[in-house]
């Protein structure tokens, strides 16, 4: 049995279409697992009159990590489909995947392309770019890979129970980026993978955006939290070298940037991390490396960043 679950906060307005694209997977068996983590619309009411056959647990608003959490735990299936309550999946994607698994009982999670929906002026959603990458077009080690650019949806995983359990919890003390971290530590327990080549599910991204994009200085820190989690999990197994050394570097560079502008405390304390890896750093890009040998790099930035400026207001 495949267990799906949808943590689900204030979604009246999308959960129907989502629970719907689930009820219509043909040749799977399924349960159904809403959490309403404390949401104050109409939510649970529509559950309750609409799909009696879905089993819905109610708890106190305590975030998206907590809420697929408690729904773990109470879900039966072998199988474990995580979908966000305002994502769709596409017909089959379910017996596809567990047919993928049955025919390959070596591997723990299946991983499929995806399509964007975003939201257009009328207040609907229209198709747009497909995502259509595996984790070797992004590199031969999977956690190298999920660390750095690989991103799903959740609805595009499923994963066997026993891996699930391996990986679990999901991290409630990162509120934005846990659904890339549980993709990571998955890689990190030692999951063995296979692409689904077929577009599986359909991610809405709203115009008011996501957490990442409402409030970026939230977003950066949730990454530098992350990357300093994994950066003392890879340490604790031996020096940093090589490519994880270089990941690690590339990742704290991108925050750098990020937090310059919008955090001046948080930037200096990320570069005091850049340095403490490599005393001599410098950026990666050309032009800023050559202006942070002149200049030094906090003053490389400055002019970075009044350049950008300048050229925005221009045209």
């Amino acid at each position: 049995m495949i267990s799906v679950i949808i943590p689900a906060y204030n979604a009246s307005r999308w959960l129907p279409e989502t629970l719907r694209s689930v009820a219509g997977q043909e040749g799977a068996d399924v349960e159904i697992v809403v959490v309403d983590d404390g949401s104050q619309d109409e939510t649970a009411d529509h559950v309750r009159a609409e799909w009696p056959q879905v089993r819905l647990i109610r708890t106190e608003n305590r975030g998206v990590s907590h809420a697929r959490n408690t729904g773990t735990a109470a879900a039966q299936g072998d199988l474990i489909q995580y979908l966000d309550a305002d994502d769709l999946l596409l017909p089959g994607k379910l017996r596809r995947q567990e047919q993928l698994l049955r025919e390959h009982p070596e591997v723990d999670v299946i991983y499929s392309n995806w399509q964007m929906l975003e939201e257009n002026g009328a207040g609907g959603f229209s198709p747009t770019k497909k995502i259509q990458r595996s984790i070797e077009d992004v590199h031969a080690d999977p956690e190298i890979a999920f660390f750095s650019t690989l991103w799903c949806p959740t609805g595009a995983y499923l994963f066997r129970r026993n891996m699930v359990e391996k990986i679990l919890p999901w991290k409630e003390w990162l509120p934005v980026i846990q659904d890339a971290r549980f993709a990571w530590d998955a890689a990190a327990a030692g999951a063995r993978w296979l692409h689904d080549p077929e577009i599986s599910v359909l991610y809405r991204q709203h115009r008011s955006g996501s957490v990442s994009t409402r409030s970026r200085r939230a977003f950066l820190l949730d990454c530098l939290a992350n990357i300093d989690d994994i950066r003392n999990l890879w340490m604790k197994q031996g020096p940093l070298e090589g490519e994880r050394r270089k990941t690690v570097l590339a990742g704290y560079e991108d925050l750098a940037r990020g937090f310059h502008g919008i955090d001046p405390k948080t930037f200096h304390e990320v570069h005091e991390r850049l340095l403490q890896i490599e005393p001599s750093w410098l950026p990666s890009r050309g032009s800023l490396r050559l202006a942070s040998q002149l200049l030094g790099y906090e003053n490389a930035e400055r002019v970075a960043l009044h350049w950008r400026r300048l050229k925005t207001a221009i045209g």
